[in-house]
């Protein structure tokens, strides 16, 4: 199965990342994929991305200048490559993001299907605790991906595994230091669920089922949140990113009939 498929991507859609545990490599694999059976698949981010190695999937513009971006989108959106939008260079190997407000205006060109934003940061850990005003999520999103790495569970709440970990301390009520359990795991997506904008569709993720014994916590993690997540949650995605991706569906069964 596809990502594609698992995620039911329509022809159009604007597709918002958040949270831990793979959104860069989420990202870069749909703008693999995507082209594959469409043209107008466009990456970005509204905070900051690492700067992907030259590719022959991505073609590359950075500008500061909203118009300078829409001549560049209307000159290349049909090619069957993946285009990679942001504002300029920053020191690290990381990419600028662009303004929530310019996607909303690229959505409306013709020729452009589907973008994926990568709407927080989190500094390459597995989980993370969200500040004040993340994720930034374009009002026209329509599909909102949020995802953790199972490969935190069993390990220390502690900036190795949670990034802003103090702040998960508190939101938590847990001391730094103590174990992340499936509860704690559970309740950091609670937090990254609720951010979701009302009327979007949400499909949570959870990476790196690859991890020695992964895909079995994966699957009780995934049942955990079915159960106690708002029933506008049909599925969550169990899924290994690399080599290649893999995914798995767990969802919501339906109730008996009475």
């Amino acid at each position: 199965m596809t990502l594609e498929q698992a995620l039911c991507i329509g022809k159009r859609e604007v597709i918002s990342l958040a949270g831990g545990g793979g959104k860069t490599t989420l990202m870069y694999a749909l703008g693999r994929e995507l082209p594959l059976r469409r043209n107008g698949i466009i990456l970005t981010t509204t905070t900051k991305i690492l700067e992907p190695e030259p590719s022959p999937f991505f073609i590359q513009f950075l500008s500061r200048n909203l118009r300078e971006v829409k001549e560049w989108v209307a000159k290349n959106s049909q090619r069957h490559v993946c285009l990679l939008i942001a504002g300029e260079k920053l020191p690290g190997g990381k990419l600028a993001g662009i303004p929530p407000a310019w996607i909303e205006e690229i959505f409306r060109m013709d020729g452009v299907s589907v973008i994926v934003n990568e709407a927080d940061g989190a500094a390459g850990r597995p989980l993370k605790a969200l500040s004040e005003g993340e994720p930034v999520i374009p009002k026209n999103t329509t599909l909102f991906l949020p995802i953790i790495g199972i490969d935190a569970m069993c390990h220390h709440l502690d900036e190795e595994w949670v990034f802003r970990s103090a702040i998960a301390s508190r939101l938590l009520n847990l001391p730094i230091g103590s174990m992340i359990t499936q509860d704690v795991m559970a309740r950091l997506m609670q937090k990254l669920l609720e951010s979701a904008p009302a009327g979007v569709r949400v499909v949570p993720m959870i990476n790196k089922i690859d991890v020695p014994g992964g895909l079995e916590k994966a699957q009780k993690l995934a049942g955990y949140l079915l159960a106690i997540a708002s029933p506008l949650i049909r599925r969550i995605i169990l899924c290994q990113l690399r080599p290649t991706p893999v995914v798995k569906i767990i969802e919501r069964k339906a109730p008996l009939a009475p």
